[in-house]
C-alpha cells in the first residue's frame, strides 16, 4: 500500500468564495484530492464500471479524508444483522459507528438510476439506525460514473425523501432535490463537502 499523502495543506485555499453561492475549483488544486489535473483526468475517465469507481472513491476517501487508523472503510459491508450490503461504509475506529454510506453505480445511468440509488441509500440509513451502528450524524454519497450526489436523512421514516447537501457561503446547507457534482469540474465543492463530513465525524 503506497504511503498516504496529506489530506490538505494548512496554508492552502479553503475553497470558499463569499461572492458566489457555491465553492468551485480554482487553478490551485493542492487542497483537494486531484493534485495534478493532467494526471487525474485519465483516472476520472476510468469511472465507468461500478467496481472501478468504488475502488477509486475508496482510495480518495482513505487517503485524503478518512485515514487509517482513525477510520475504517469497509467494502461490501453488511449493515447490522441484515443481509443488505453497502458498497462502502466509513466507520470510526474508536466505536465502529457508521458516519458515511457510499453507493456506486456504473456510468451512463438515467434519472431513474439516481432515484433508485438514493432510495437504496435511504434504506441503508434506516438499517444503520435500527441496528444501532450509525453515528449521531451520518451522511450518504451516491456515485454514478464521474458524478456524485451528497445526501443526509431528514427523518426516521425509511421512505422519507432525503435532503441534498451543498456548501453555500462556506456553510453546509440542506435542500430538497439532487445536485450531481462532477469529480473533476466540481472538485472544489466535493472537497468542501467531504471536509465538512470529516469535521462532523468527530462530534
Amino acid at each position: 500500500m503506497p504511503p498516504q499523502r496529506p489530506r490538505h495543506r494548512d496554508n492552502g485555499p479553503r475553497w470558499q468564495d463569499p461572492k458566489t453561492p457555491y465553492s468551485r475549483q480554482t487553478s490551485n488544486t493542492n487542497a483537494s484530492y486531484i493534485g495534478d489535473l493532467a494526471t487525474f483526468h485519465p483516472i476520472a475517465d476510468l469511472m465507468k464500471e461500478e467496481s472501478t469507481l468504488v475502488d477509486i472513491w475508496c482510495n480518495i476517501l482513505s487517503t485524503y479524508y478518512f485515514p487509517f487508523p482513525e477510520y475504517l472503510i469497509k467494502p461490501e459491508a453488511r449493515l447490522g444483522g441484515s443481509g443488505k450490503r453497502a458498497d462502502l461504509l466509513v466507520t470510526r475506529s474508536r466505536d465502529s459507528k457508521v458516519i458515511m454510506i457510499i453507493e456506486g453505480k456504473k456510468g451512463g445511468g438515467a434519472q431513474a438510476t439516481w432515484d433508485n440509488s438514493v432510495k437504496q441509500t435511504n434504506g441503508y440509513f434506516h438499517l444503520a439506525k435500527e441496528s444501532g451502528v450509525s453515528a449521531m450524524r451520518v451522511f450518504g454519497m451516491v456515485a454514478i460514473g464521474r458524478k456524485v450526489v451528497f445526501v443526509a436523512p431528514n427523518g426516521d421514516d425509511p421512505e422519507a425523501v432525503l435532503w441534498g447537501i451543498k456548501i453555500q457561503r462556506g456553510r453546509s446547507m440542506s435542500f430538497r432535490g439532487l445536485r450531481p457534482l462532477d469529480i473533476v469540474e466540481d472538485s472544489g465543492e466535493i472537497h468542501a463537502l467531504l471536509s465538512h463530513i470529516r469535521e462532523s465525524a468527530d462530534i
